[in-house]
C-alpha cells in the first residue's frame, strides 16, 4: 500500500511537474524518479488488482452489512407491528371483560336484593303467622273462659 501511494506521488510530480525554462536538456534522476522507472509494469498491475480485490472485498463487505442492517430494521418493524397487535388486541380484551365483569357484578347484586327481600318476607310471614295464631289462641281462650 505504502508503495501504491509513493508511486501515485511519484507519478503526480513527474505529470504535473513545470519544466524551468532554462532546464538542461538531460536532468539529473532523482531517487524517486529512479525508482518509478524500476518497477516494472507487471508488479504495477499486480500491486492495482490486490487494491481492486481489497477494495471489492470491502464493499461486498459494506453491501452486506447494510442488507443485513436493513433485515433487521424490517424484523424490528415487524415486531413492532406484531406489538401493536397484541396490544390493540389486549386492550378491546380487557374492555370486553371489563363490561362483562360490571353485568355480572349487577347481576350479583339484584341476585342479593332478591335473596335479602325473600328473607325479609319470609321473616315478616313468619312474625305475622304466629302473631296470627297468637292472636286466634287468646280469641279462643277468652271464648272457652268467658
Amino acid at each position: 500500500m505504502k508503495n501504491l501511494l509513493a508511486l501515485v506521488l511519484c507519478l503526480a510530480a513527474i505529470l504535473f511537474a513545470a519544466e524551468p525554462v532554462t532546464a538542461p536538456q538531460t536532468p539529473a534522476k532523482t531517487e524517486v524518479e529512479a525508482s518509478v522507472e524500476q518497477v516494472p509494469v507487471d508488479v504495477m498491475q499486480e500491486e492495482l488488482a490486490m487494491r481492486d480485490s481489497v477494495m471489492q472485498v470491502r464493499d461486498s463487505l459494506c453491501t452486506v452489512e447494510k442488507d443485513s442492517l436493513r433485515k433487521a430494521i424490517v424484523v424490528e418493524e415487524a415486531k413492532c407491528a406484531n406489538w401493536e397487535q397484541s396490544y390493540q388486541t389486549m386492550k378491546q380484551n380487557n374492555e370486553v371483560c371489563a363490561q362483562a365483569l360490571g353485568v355480572a357484578l349487577d347481576v350479583n347484586e339484584k341476585g342479593k336484593e332478591k335473596v335479602d327481600d325473600e328473607k325479609r318476607k319470609a321473616a315478616t310471614m313468619t312474625g305475622t303467622s304466629f302473631l296470627g295464631g297468637l292472636g286466634v289462641g287468646l280469641l279462643v281462650m277468652w271464648l272457652i273462659m268467658r
